[in-house]
């Protein structure tokens, strides 16, 4: 039986080391919880002299003496040996850290290569997806200047020769007879007015360029504007000779500075139309134009413009009025799942021609550009991973290794084998714990020999 004391607590504990299954055993104080490590004893071979060279200084002992000092000495050795296995630290068998030197290398090297690359790829992809978006509104807005300079331009053109028309005697004259003549010619000249036609200030027509029966104007809006004394009135409409959009322009005809009719002419927008509907730019890119009361002028769907749909609950035209019908550029969406850039602006007549694109196509390149970069980070993380698990293992390998020889000595195990051979400084450690572990061995066989 041995008899053992907790370093902690000091109660005293009977051990039965027969019972003891190897060279060490764990016993655990129920008085403090202490963990104690117990050596079972050397066997009675070991106090016999062991063939150790002779150390200068000291004198054998003699054949004839051993037996009463080896006794002896066992009896006043035994109180140090207790102390020394008192003061040695326990060994758990290679206890494992929950986040150890080989976690850490490898987070590490992670971190020194990923973070640089992550800071760059996340200030590039701002500015990119910046300057994307700016060099899109700043060609929205050119093609949109583009566009709206043909139509006012056009327009203007119709007004000047309407103006020019209402100046000439035989249409001052408000005579349907003379006035005919001119009215045919301009229709002939400017095939896209496919009527022009006169109306007195009773509403009535005076004159047209077709050979339709004169009708009553008196009930339109554009007639209602020059009689009470505007320079320029016009109107959108479905035309009823055309059966397709058109436009009114209504100018005055004044006779000693009195208003004495309506000069006026239907024309088809397909000109208007043709230059909005074609631009395109990817597959949802497009523009459309519609009038001061939102209805379609012109649209790439030409249902819209059949019917006039009317597009004021459309999100980039709401927030057009919204903002007070001031040229915008914003980001709005199509559909929930649909975020799309847009830019608004009116022309001089009050109609808004809006272009729209959406982020999808918008942001083509740069998404491209993101799924690469994250493919490639994807693919830096593995090979840093590799490149850091192999790195670390050399490193913690060897370093555990001479953690468990150092750990084994601790219990008096002094013939551990320490084998590592690298010339770094790992390897200088392993040197020092092997001229440690020779000190060690010298010094026990010294005591052996004492006793």
């Amino acid at each position: 039986m041995m008899d053992i004391i907790c370093d902690e607590c000091g109660k005293k504990y009977r051990v039965d080391e027969t019972k003891m299954k190897g060279q060490k055993a764990k016993v655990k104080c129920k008085a403090c919880n202490n963990i104690m490590v117990v050596t079972k004893p050397a066997p009675a071979v070991l106090d016999e002299p062991s063939p150790v060279p002779d150390i200068p200084g000291e004198q054998p002992l003699s054949e004839p003496q051993m037996p009463d000092q080896t006794a002896e000495r066992t009896a006043s050795l035994r109180p140090e040996a207790e102390d020394l296995h008192r003061e040695a630290p326990p060994y758990y068998g290679g206890q494992k850290v929950r986040f150890g030197l080989f976690g850490k290398i490898i987070t590490v090297m992670l971190i020194v290569s990923l973070l640089p690359f992550a800071i760059f790829w996340g200030i590039t992809l701002r500015e990119t997806n910046e300057r994307i978006r700016t060099d899109t509104e700043m060609l929205m807005a050119q093609t949109a200047s583009g566009l709206e300079n043909q139509i006012n331009g056009w327009v203007n053109n119709n007004v000047a020769i309407l103006r020019t028309a209402a100046k000439l005697p035989e249409i001052q004259s408000m005579d349907g007879i003379m006035q005919k003549p001119i009215l045919e010619t301009i229709q002939k000249q400017y095939p896209w007015m496919y009527l022009v036609f006169t109306v007195g200030p009773d509403g009535f027509n005076v004159a047209r360029s077709d050979d339709v029966p004169l009708k009553d104007y008196s009930d339109r809006q554009y007639y209602k504007d020059i009689i009470n004394g505007k320079g320029l009135s016009w109107q959108t409409l479905i035309g009823k000779t055309s059966k397709k959009p058109a436009l009114v322009l209504s100018v005055p005809i004044k006779a000693a500075d009195q208003t004495v009719g309506v000069m006026a002419a239907a024309m088809n927008i397909d000109e208007i139309s043709k230059s909005i509907v074609t631009w395109k730019k990817g597959k949802t890119g497009h523009a459309f134009l519609v009038d001061e009361k939102g209805f379609v002028v012109a649209h790439p769907n030409r249902q819209f413009v059949a019917k006039r749909k009317n597009l004021n609950s459309h999100p980039l035209i709401a927030n057009y009025r919204k903002k007070g019908w001031t040229t915008i550029t914003t980001r709005f969406d199509i559909a929930s799942d649909r975020p799309a850039l847009g830019h608004v602006r009116s022309n001089n007549y009050g109609w808004a021609l809006a272009m729209q694109q959406e982020d999808s196509e918008v942001f083509a390149a740069l998404n491209r550009m993101q799924k690469f970069a994250l493919t490639l980070l994807g693919c830096t993380i593995l090979l840093v991973s590799v490149i850091a698990w192999f790195s670390a293992r050399a490193i913690v390998t060897p370093v555990m290794k001479l953690t468990d020889a150092a750990e084994r000595m601790s219990l008096g195990e002094l013939n551990v084998k320490i084998d590592i051979k690298s010339k770094d400084e790992i390897g200088l450690l392993a040197q020092a714990i092997g001229r440690m572990q020779t000190s060690l061995r010298l010094a026990m066989n010294r005591l052996r020999r004492k006793r």
